[in-house]
């Protein structure tokens, strides 16, 4: 049993040093997930996701190496890597919002506001076009230090998304008090809609009180037709879900712009000659 534990524990201690030479030796790249509108399900965002293929263990998932990220104090380094190759991706997709998503490390370090700034200037991303998804752990320890964190990245002019809605706390006063842009309802309550009036309430709840607010409502994890009926229904902006993409690479969503381009153009010559 402990020379079990001891070869653990230098496993664990091997891939965090591995993890921290990922980025420069080219093991990480982005993938991004399309997020539709609801009426049109044209792509109107995408999410950036992080992956991480070891050059002796394969693919190691986001699920492993996020939190051994966090663990060893390497999420900064990593959060940094994704924003910037993100933005430089994104400059390619006119009008399209790119998400990204935001640490609790990140979000507490010093000039954190000015790191986007600098990022996005660096890239020549406009700030509106980029979106940040922060979870409700990042405002649960200091409210007040949360909310004035969230007013500088205001400044800056970047969109701000509350991620897992419902998951957690779910304070009403943090929609009530701090500036976010968008919602985005949690998948384990779109799971459960075929099978629960409870989350099926939930999720009216939630598109209310997001549209009451003047907020963007996001569902994630649709995968079914059914799902999608509901939500659209219940008046969710926007989906995001394997039933409208899987997470692909960056020449595949500028494929995918480039093919709804086309087909809006032949819609409209279709309605010219009509």
């Amino acid at each position: 049993m402990f020379k079990l534990l001891r070869r653990e524990t230098r496993d664990h201690e091997q891939l965090s040093k591995d993890l921290r030479r990922a980025a420069t030796n080219g093991e990480l790249r982005l993938v991004y997930q399309a997020i539709v509108d609801a009426r049109s399900e044209e792509t109107v965002a995408v999410e950036a996701l992080c992956r991480w293929r070891h050059p002796t263990r394969g693919d190691i998932g986001p699920n492993v190496f996020i939190p051994l990220a966090e663990e060893t104090g390497t999420i900064a380094a990593l959060g940094e890597f994704v924003l910037r190759q993100a933005c430089l991706d994104a400059r390619s997709w006119p009008n399209v919002i790119l998400s990204v998503n935001v640490s609790p490390k990140q979000f507490e370090s010093p000039h954190f506001a000015d790191k986007i700034r600098r990022t996005l200037l660096e890239t020549g991303l406009p700030p509106t076009r980029l979106e940040l998804e922060l979870t409700e752990n990042l405002l649960i320890a200091d409210f007040d230090h949360a909310a004035e964190k969230m007013r500088a990245l205001q400044d800056v002019g970047v969109r701000l998304a509350l991620d897992d809605f419902g998951a957690g706390y779910s304070s009403l006063n943090y929609l009530l008090s701090l500036p976010f842009d968008k919602l985005k309802i949690d998948r384990l309550f779109v799971s459960k809609i075929d099978t629960g009036a409870a989350s099926a309430a939930i999720i009216h709840a939630i598109v209310s009180i997001g549209r009451a607010l003047g907020m963007h409502v996001t569902a994630e994890g649709v995968e079914t037709a059914e799902q999608q009926q509901f939500l659209k229904v219940a008046g969710v902006h926007s989906f995001q879900g394997f039933r409208f993409c899987v997470p692909v690479a960056a020449v595949e969503i500028s494929e995918r712009l480039a093919a709804e381009d086309q087909a809006r153009a032949d819609a409209l010559r279709q309605r010219a000659r009509a």
